[in-house]
């Protein structure tokens, strides 16, 4: 009687064993799938953002996009300016900003909310091996609508 008492609570203990693995497993694949959805959302966020500064970017290939972020970004003032970043959310005291989402120092758009950043930076290469006229002529008409527009123009 004490032996089918004890084999009863060890089949009990296992089964529990059992169960608890399968609802280990289940909350895994929900980290796992966490995990994606976020990091889909922040490449998505991130791509679009520079697609909006950038709008040249969208009509580049998968090869030169690459070959632009590599030249571009990817170089040694980017992963310097990314260090820099890195170290400045390192060394800000962690008690302010407990339970907050971190935040990078990027510095503040000069145009009002709801309006195109322009970029002024022509005489530098796009990247396409293409010549910057179009961007050029964009933003001399920017520059020129703005200027004539005082309601839309930045003092």
């Amino acid at each position: 009687m004490a032996q089918t008492k004890l084999q009863q609570q060890i089949e009990a203990s296992a089964k529990r064993i059992q169960e608890e693995q399968k609802r280990f497993k289940s909350l895994e694949k929900q980290q796992a799938e966490r995990d994606r959805k976020d990091r889909n959302h922040r490449l998505c966020k991130r791509h679009g953002f520079l697609e909006s500064i950038l709008p040249d970017t969208i009509n580049l290939t998968e090869e030169q996009f690459q070959e632009f972020v590599k030249n571009h970004i990817a170089n040694k003032h980017g992963i310097a300016a990314i260090a820099d970043y890195m170290a400045k959310n390192a060394t800000s005291n962690p008690a302010d900003t407990a339970g907050e989402p971190t935040q990078t120092n990027t510095p503040s758009p000069t145009e009002p909310t709801g309006t195109k950043p322009q970029t002024n930076n022509t005489s530098a290469p796009n990247g396409t091996g293409q010549n910057n006229n179009n961007q050029q002529a964009k933003n001399a008409t920017q520059n020129a609508t703005n200027s004539a527009n005082p309601k839309t123009a930045t003092a």
